[in-house]
């Protein structure tokens, strides 16, 4: 089941039980402090969240890379950033290691398919793989910062549940009318 929400996310997560969700896997803004006080108090598993190297959110066990493609915008006053990492902060003992190594080498270069809905968008490829080591079908996914819905699709599609907050109508709009499993 997948259950999203056009809220606040600090405001929905002051309403979550202790422990009540097994993985946080999010892309927030990345100027923006996240509160891993209260990520912990409600996640009982992994922390996963996408940054520029510029904004660490929290010393992580474990830092992987998102090679993006190579683009051409930002450029005209600074040089483009084509590496995003993804930190993780692993706080359960869940991690499966029965996929093709390739899965593990904690360098990806996926692209996204298909229509870009939002500018911050994560290649669905990618939070799969994330998604299928560092959780097990039937675990309850939160993203605290859905926008594009990647992190939703991808729960859906390989049989977790999944909670998603978006404060920007929009695109929680988008989301309930093209159906983030379309």
């Amino acid at each position: 089941m997948i259950t999203i929400h056009n809220i606040d996310a600090w405001k929905y997560i002051a309403t979550m039980k202790n422990k009540s969700v097994d993985v946080i896997i999010t892309d927030p803004m990345y100027d923006e402090p996240l509160n891993m006080n209260e990520l912990q108090r409600v996640c009982k598993g992994h922390i996963i969240a996408f940054c520029n190297p510029m904004y660490r959110y929290f010393q992580p066990s474990a830092i992987h890379h998102w090679v993006k493609p190579i683009s051409t915008k930002n450029t005209s006053k600074r040089m483009s950033n084509f590496v995003e990492e993804i930190l993780v902060l692993r706080c359960g003992d869940t991690y499966n290691h029965n996929q093709n190594w390739a899965n593990y080498a904690g360098v990806w270069f996926d692209v996204i398919e298909g229509e870009i809905v939002h500018p911050f968008q994560k290649p669905l490829a990618l939070i799969e793989r994330l998604m299928r080591v560092y959780s097990n079908p039937g675990n309850i996914i939160f993203d605290p910062f859905f926008g594009s819905g990647s992190t939703l699709k991808a729960a859906n599609n390989l049989g977790r549940n999944a909670i998603g907050c978006e404060i920007n109508s929009e695109y929680f709009a988008l989301m309930q009318e093209v159906g983030i499993w379309a």
